[in-house]
């Protein structure tokens, strides 16, 4: 015979109840944020034109800038990841061969 589920623990104080409510507020939008910064992320590599990627990694480096701002993520990561993006923008610039 199978385990009962476990019933998740729900908060019993009013203050617990509203950290609840806020928390999964500010997950959502944390999530919308983490999302918009992927479909940003996938159009930059997919560009194939290279006149195009700088204007590309300009928005993903916009988006990372907002997001360490509104501390979803530390301000060192995303430092990290544009660091990282740009020398990935640099190397496919770089071996194009239309330059």
């Amino acid at each position: 015979m199978a385990a009962p589920a476990k019933k998740k623990k729900t908060a019993r104080s009013k203050t617990a109840l509203k950290r609840q409510r806020k928390a999964l507020r500010r997950q959502a939008r944390n999530l919308l944020w983490k999302a918009q910064y992927r479909q940003a992320l996938r159009a930059l590599r997919k560009e194939t034109d290279p006149v195009r990627l700088p204007e590309l990694l300009r928005k993903v480096h916009s988006i990372l800038d907002k997001m360490a701002q509104r501390h979803i993520i530390h301000r060192n990561k995303a430092g990290r990841l544009k660091s990282r993006l740009a020398q990935y923008v640099a190397r496919r610039v770089a071996n194009n061969p239309t330059n």
